[in-house]
């Protein structure tokens, strides 16, 4: 069973925070990871850094702009993540936007996400239609599940439409805005 799943029988609610891998410090990440699971949260979401952020405002910008000066790649961030299920036992989710990982190459992508034991994506820009025609297969191989977005401006008949390819859970984004702070 997927840790996702897991989790979510295990708890009805959970606490999943979001930070962005190489910030504030290249060799962050690890560390953030083993503190978050010593705090007591359930679920990390870790950015994957990228140079045109257009869902993300300032704050996430700040810090993807930061972690790129770090030296943060994809390449990088899989390094990093190596292992990481010897320390980390709660569910990882990787967000990030579409292109680095057509950029990287998608199958490796997965390949990588399902080597280091990355439970799920949340890639904002991948409409569901083309997750469906181009992405989903790939992703089952691989064992990921792949959570969509919805905002209050979703329609009911498009909700149920996420709601049966979405596996793990649904992203509900409170406003159609930017991240972060307004």
């Amino acid at each position: 069973m997927n840790r996702i799943d897991q989790k979510f029988k295990e708890e009805n609610t959970i606490l999943s925070i979001y930070f962005s891998a190489g910030h504030p410090n290249l060799e962050d990440t690890v560390p953030i990871l083993k503190q978050l699971q010593a705090a007591g949260v359930d679920m990390v979401e870790i950015g994957l850094p990228f140079s045109d952020p257009l869902a993300d405002g300032p704050t996430i910008q700040e810090s993807s702009t930061q972690a790129l000066r770090n030296g943060m790649t994809t390449e990088k961030l899989f390094t990093q993540l190596k292992g990481i299920r010897e320390h980390i036992h709660i569910p990882l989710v990787l967000m990030g936007y579409y292109n680095p990982m057509m950029q990287f190459g998608l199958e490796n992508f997965c390949q990588r996400c399902q080597e280091i034991g990355i439970d799920g994506l949340i890639i904002p820009d991948l409409p569901v239609e083309v997750y469906q025609e181009e992405s989903q297969d790939l992703f089952n191989r691989y064992g990921l599940y792949n959570m969509f977005l919805i905002t209050p401006q979703t329609s009911e008949e498009r909700i149920r439409y996420i709601d049966k390819v979405s596996k793990g859970f649904i992203y509900m984004v409170s406003s159609a805005s930017v991240t972060g702070a307004q």
